[in-house]
């Protein structure tokens, strides 16, 4: 399910089965050679994650990508993420990204930290086919994290 007024509809009559949030993390860098390289990892990061969402449906909700400036505050923004997210009744919450950063802070867990791989040049099967081996690499954390108990 996507973070839609649709589909927080359908969310909030069957949340006892949707147990995961899944948060992608977008660094904008928006410097001369800055911005290209984070416009391709935004999108690499949202076609990875449309299709984890696809395959999972109904037991994830994606949220909209959460950005924040090259010079953000990591730490803060985590510990806020970390809060919020602790209002809820997610069982699992994993956090996406292509900013290697991310994965030295202790206050989140579930970071899956993946290069980003420039495919707004791939033509659309081959773009699916890059996508579908990336989530390939991610499913056993998903299905790692489910299968412990609670």
């Amino acid at each position: 399910m996507h973070f839609t007024g649709k589909d927080i509809d359908q969310y909030l009559q069957q949340q006892e089965y949707v147990d995961t949030a899944v948060i992608p993390l977008v660094q904008l860098d928006l410097s001369a050679n800055g911005m290209k390289p984070s416009a391709s990892g935004s999108d690499y990061l949202q076609s990875l994650t449309n299709l984890l969402e696809k395959q999972f449906k109904g037991r994830i909700l994606l949220f909209p990508p959460v950005s924040y400036p090259k010079g953000a505050d990591r730490s803060r923004v985590a510990a806020e993420l970390k809060e919020e997210m602790g209002k809820t009744g997610f069982k699992h919450v994993f956090y996406m990204t292509t900013d290697a950063e991310w994965r030295t802070l202790p206050e989140l867990n579930n970071v899956l930290w993946l290069p980003a791989i420039p495919t707004e040049n791939m033509d659309q099967s081959f773009k699916l086919s890059v996508m579908e081996d990336q989530l390939r690499q991610v499913l056993p954390l998903f299905i790692s994290e489910w299968s412990q108990p609670s």
